[in-house]
């Protein structure tokens, strides 16, 4: 395990935040877009069967009760933001307008945007986008992902259907990752058993050019990307010397 920012983290990386475990969709301006990796109970979408999330019963108890539970295990500031949510409907319609919320569900465009990195779960979840609007003859389809990571439609106020929240974190955040699952701005430097001087030796031997190395240089033990570039100038007749510091000179 490593850690990381949470903008250096792949797509698709799950850490765990606040007692939960989440999966990183995508990063954007200072803001990480992650899904709960898990369905965390079932719920009705809204328990007076309207399909408009700004004013579901599911909104207020992602932005109650579940987030202070979310709140109690941080430790410290917390990296949670608000998130405008553009509820526009599966059919493009615009009635619902946006809701500012800080614990959400996934809009189709959301589900759609991120498909390739978020597991199928074992249970049906819903998403935030409604299947039409009120005004259309559609007050209570809203839609859902089934088990097998396809879109369907359900009737707002079924109760077995389950919540996977998202939620947008600050980028900065630190989390902990597999060693592979970070893409770090400035990548671990791992140092090889091989000086600057004897890598020109071995190279000068094996009937190569030999590169030029300052003095300074000589003992420096080296990393891959700088043997690769010793290596480059030794190939390429026509390759500037290197400076092991990381600079052509």
């Amino acid at each position: 395990m490593k850690k990381i920012a949470l903008k250096n983290a792949a797509r698709g990386t799950a850490f765990d935040y606040a007692g939960q475990s989440w999966i990183l969709l995508e990063n954007d301006d200072g803001r990480t877009l992650c899904l709960s990796k898990d369905i965390i109970e079932t719920r009705a979408f809204d328990d007076g069967n309207c399909n408009n999330f700004a004013v579901a019963s599911s909104k207020e108890y992602l932005n109650g009760a579940y987030l202070d539970n979310l709140l109690e295990d941080v430790n410290g500031p917390n990296a949670f933001l608000t998130t405008e949510l553009d509820l526009t409907t599966d059919d493009g319609l615009k009635d619902y307008g946006t809701c500012t919320v800080t614990i959400f569900l996934l809009t189709v465009d959301q589900y759609r945007r991120n498909r390739d990195v978020i597991p199928n779960a074992d249970d049906w979840w819903w998403l935030s986008t409604a299947f039409s609007t009120k005004s259309n003859g559609y007050e209570s389809l809203a839609r859902l992902v089934i088990t097998d990571g396809t879109l369907g439609g359900g009737s707002a106020r079924v109760r077995d259907i389950g919540l996977r929240p998202p939620c947008c974190l600050a980028s900065p955040l630190p989390i902990s990752v597999e060693a592979d699952g970070a893409t770090d701005d400035c990548p671990p430097q791992h140092h090889l058993a091989l000086t600057a001087a004897r890598a020109a030796k071995l190279i000068a031997e094996a009937g190569g050019k030999a590169p030029r190395i300052r003095p300074a240089d000589a003992d420096r033990p080296l990393t891959r990307r700088k043997l690769a570039l010793l290596l480059e100038e030794c190939l390429d007749p026509f390759a500037r010397p290197v400076d092991l510091h990381g600079e052509y000179r």
